[in-house]
């Protein structure tokens, strides 16, 4: 066979929206694996039998770009066996073949000497079968074929036309590269045809106004960036990130790190390049927030803190070109910049004429859901689930009230009209600047955390009941009126909603149980609920369960613990997390087999007996049962888990002594509810910790 090759596929295409560029580069590279399995193209590695054929992706604004390396020069014979009627009407009683069998060799095209009868998979009798073997093709002649029909597959969510053409496509198409090794792939997509060259940066085909001849798919990347474009996004998001860091730390800064804006940036430039501005320190009086929101949203621009966490009147812009020598990015950035900046300025004012308070009433003309009614209504039912809750977690009760009925004014200011993602934010801001108590203000500019998973929870602990309450009256109220999240559909993100609540209560360690939250979350929703309560209350409890496992899997503990745990408790975190700790720590001890293997034991006697009277140890005999027995008060007392655990697992020889010496299910019956009585007691105390039957 010969040497394996690369191939080199290169949409050039007019400016590609941002949010485009990844799913469209992976949904062709799965149609390519897709379709290179389906020809036989993937070559088998040496040591495992897997593909060592791979497709890389590489996307810029203007291009995307598929690299495939190890493909071979010409397919393998293609093997296919064909399956004809069955033997008795292919062969008469002299043995000479019939019709029938002569029609079925001349169908495929062989002599009638190939066919052979035998059984086939499926079938009841012999029949006449085929071994088909068909020469592999040129892979460039499959590729010439396929290539046009899989880019046109293309799913493109606001696909366009232009001209007179019929084909429709995420941008016009202005250039294709195609190379399978050295050889130019012949195919032609919408009066474009394939070639070994491409285009890079604009600027630079200024000064050379000839496309860029490739000669190998592999010096792809390295001649674009010569001609002034990264292909690779990583390689982009790399550069950006340490042009960001060099330009902060001449400046005594460090940039305010934001992945979210550096992705962005990454995908909207085709060489990274960073500028810094200025703009006027009359401005760092806005709050911090503000200014790093009105950056990132306006310019796409970092912001630069010192070391205390302080902005300096800096931000850092991208560039899609190689430099600035005449400063006009700078220039033209600082100009917008300062705009925009005085907007915010004039909208923090404005806000802070009146009260927060005066907003409320407003309120009541902002739908938060149709079914649940208005933000008004909304934040009476986050104070009545704030209000019982505070003492609960040792809270003031009125300052929490007060921090619900003002956590959500904020949304008819302007900068939060201006500024969605600052909402929270500004009222705490507002409260602050009123002389509102820093226990309320905190927890109002709080309360949208967790926005997501990589989101910090709330650090003062009013903040986080807040912040729980508003998440548990979205996700309870939803179901109530029967808006439930189902498979990939969830309406509100009210997965993301349960997550927050569940990692709230987690990492500050609250005393209140999962189901009581829920029973108190259906109960402010009551008046509007439309489905029937129990049904209800079995769906969110098994809507957090779903999220209690995955918090168990996001702490880091392995999937034995995580089950045995959870069957026997999820709604209790704090005594979940203390069980998942021990029986991870106690799992590397040597004694641990044994004791998973005794309540194994136990609860496999148990499986099929029903419910049965209490222990009666005046009815025990043997020194086997009896010793157990008196082992089983201590055990019972022991309210630690690891300490448990540990004696649980001094039990293995003392069980085994029971199990060799006694009959559990013997002939008395009073003896046998005894010793049954026993066991039963004795799996309670280890289901206090986990059910060991799912260990595995």
């Amino acid at each position: 066979m010969s040497e394996p090759r690369t191939l080199l596929l290169e949409l050039h295409c007019e400016e590609i929206p941002a949010r485009f560029l990844r799913p469209l580069t992976d949904e062709l590279e799965e149609k390519l694996a897709g379709f290179f399995k389906a020809q036989g193209l993937d070559l088998p590695s040496e040591d495992d039998n897997e593909s060592t054929s791979f497709v890389q992706g590489l996307f810029s604004p203007r291009k995307l770009a598929w690299m495939v390396l190890n493909l071979p020069e010409r397919q393998p014979d293609q093997t296919e066996v064909q399956v004809g009627p069955p033997q008795r009407m292919c062969v008469d009683e002299a043995g000479a073949p019939t019709q029938t069998g002569l029609k079925f060799a001349e169908k495929w095209g062989v002599p009638y000497s190939e066919v052979r009868f035998e059984l086939p998979k499926g079938k009841k009798e012999p029949c006449a079968v085929l071994t088909l073997t068909r020469p592999g093709r040129p892979t460039v002649d499959l590729l010439a074929e396929a290539l046009p029909r899989l880019i046109a597959s293309l799913h493109v969510p606001k696909a366009m036309r232009w001209g007179n053409s019929d084909f429709e496509f995420v941008r016009p198409i202005r250039n294709i590269l195609c190379l399978f090794g050295e050889t130019v792939v012949p195919f032609e997509l919408d009066g474009v045809k394939a070639s070994d060259s491409t285009w890079g940066h604009r600027l630079h085909h200024r000064e050379h106004p000839e496309p860029v001849l490739l000669l190998r798919p592999e010096y792809y990347e390295s001649a674009l960036e010569q001609a002034g474009v990264v292909a690779s996004f990583d390689l982009r998001r790399e550069r950006l990130a340490a042009e960001l860091e060099r330009l902060a730390a001449e400046a005594g800064g460090r940039v305010v790190e934001d992945e979210e804006l550096l992705d962005t940036l990454a995908l909207i430039v085709e060489v990274p390049h960073v500028v810094r501005g200025a703009f006027p320190e009359s401005f760092l009086s806005l709050p911090k927030e503000v200014l790093v929101t009105s950056l990132k949203e306006h310019q796409k621009s970092f912001c630069v803190e010192d070391a205390e966490g302080r902005l300096l009147p800096l931000f850092l812009s991208a560039a899609n070109r190689r430099d600035d020598p005449a400063g006009f990015v700078q220039a033209g950035n600082e100009w917008v910049l300062k705009a925009r900046l005085y907007d915010a300025r004039f909208f923090f004012a404005e806000d802070r004429k009146a009260p927060l308070e005066s907003r409320l009433e407003k309120l009541k003309n902002l739908t938060f859901q149709q079914q649940l009614g208005s933000y008004f209504e909304k934040t009476e039912r986050i104070m009545a689930l704030t209000g019982p809750l505070a003492p609960r977690l040792g809270l003031e009760e009125a300052l929490a009230r007060e921090a619900a009925r003002l956590c959500k004014a904020d949304l008819r200011t302007l900068m939060v009209g201006e500024f969605p993602e600052l909402q929270g934010i500004m009222g705490g801001e507002y409260l602050r600047h009123e002389g509102a108590p820093e226990a309320v203000w905190r927890a109002v500019k709080e309360h949208h955390r967790p926005a997501g998973a990589e989101d910090h929870i709330p650090a003062t602990p009013l903040g986080g009941l807040l912040a729980a309450a508003d998440k548990l009256d979205t996700v309870c109220g939803c179901f109530a009126v029967g808006i439930i999240p189902t498979g990939s559909k969830d309406p509100l993100a009210l997965r993301r909603a349960g997550q927050g609540v569940v990692r709230i209560a987690w990492e500050q360690a609250w005393g209140i149980s999962l189901s009581d939250l829920i029973s108190a979350g259906m109960a402010v929703s009551a008046s509007r609920a439309t489905g029937e309560a129990a049904a209800t209350k079995e769906a969110l409890a098994s809507f957090f369960q779903d999220r209690v496992a995955y918090q168990l899997e996001m702490a880091g503990f392995a999937g034995s613990v995580r089950r045995s745990a959870l069957a026997v408790g999820w709604s209790d975190l704090v005594d979940l997390r203390a069980r998942c700790e021990a029986l991870s720590a106690f799992a590397e001890d040597a004694r641990f087999a044994s004791l998973a293997q005794s309540a194994k034991r136990i609860g496999n006697i148990l499986k099929d007996e029903p419910p049965g009277p209490g222990l009666d140890p005046s009815a025990l005999v043997a020194p086997e049962e009896l010793a157990l027995s008196a082992r089983l008060a201590h055990l019972e007392a022991t309210k630690d888990h690891p300490s448990l655990l540990s004696d649980l697992a001094e039990l293995a020889g003392p069980l085994e002594a029971f199990f060799t010496a006694v009959m559990v299910k013997c002939e008395d019956a009073k003896l046998r509810d005894a010793r049954l009585g026993l066991l039963r007691r004795l799996r309670e105390t280890f289901l206090r910790v986990a059910d060991f039957s799912l260990w595995q």
